[in-house]
């Protein structure tokens, strides 16, 4: 009676030893970032210009390179976000440079028939200045919103966490923005055009009085010679 507790503590050591240990469940970390930014993935690729299949494509290809470069990903979920948009830019760079290889006919005369400047300088750096003078009349968040959107090519996903906002909200802010842009564009067209009509209009008026003013001049000299 007394051997009786051994024999059920020798049982259950038994059992603990030929019980297979539980195979952890955690999920591969590629598979939590596809879960987590395959959205984001797909908008950063459209907006550098890719869709449809090509889309589909590059977006397999950037989760290809991120499973197999698992150990160098970061561990923190935003930083392994910016090395995923990272990939996404650098994959599109390499599919385009692929794409003119296989499509593009290369012309030995392209290098030298190319323009080195804009065909019309002058009309080049007015563009720049116009667009400059309206940028700069726009709310600076505005104006923030349009230059990371349009020029530098971030995501509306990446708009929308930067402004705490959902992406339905940040694409609403973006279409403002350019909205803005135009109304502020058009404005200072419509001032550079009046001042080319008061350009025109005033040397007409300075020429008109000049006149006046000759004719009344050579009229006293001829009244001062007829005195006596």
């Amino acid at each position: 009676m007394d051997d009786l507790p051994f024999q059920h503590i020798r049982a259950s050591v038994g059992d603990s030893i030929h019980r297979t240990p539980s195979r952890s469940k955690h999920k591969p970390r590629v598979e939590v970032l596809y879960e987590l930014f395959l959205a984001e993935v797909r908008d950063r690729l459209g907006g550098l210009g890719l869709h449809g299949e090509d889309l589909e494509e590059l977006v397999q290809i950037v989760f290809t390179v991120a499973n197999r470069r698992t150990a160098v990903i970061p561990r923190n979920d935003e930083a392994a976000r910016r090395w995923l948009m990272e990939v996404c830019r650098k994959q599109v760079s390499n599919f385009r440079k692929l794409y003119r290889h296989a499509y593009e006919v290369l012309d030995p005369e392209a290098v030298a028939d190319a323009v080195a400047q804009p065909e019309d300088p002058e009309k080049y750096l007015a563009t720049i200045a116009l667009v400059q003078a309206a940028a700069r009349l726009m709310p600076a968040d505005e104006r923030e919103i349009l230059l990371r959107h349009d020029v530098e090519g971030e995501s509306l996903h990446e708009i929308a966490r930067w402004l705490g906002l959902k992406k339905s909200g940040a694409h609403v802010r973006v279409k403002q923005a350019r909205a803005r842009f135009v109304e502020k564009l058009a404005l200072i067209e419509a001032q550079r055009r009046g001042r080319r009509r008061q350009r025109r209009f005033v040397p007409a008026w300075f020429m008109g009085l000049f006149a006046s003013l000759w004719h009344w001049i050579l009229e006293k000299r001829a009244q001062w010679k007829r005195l006596p």
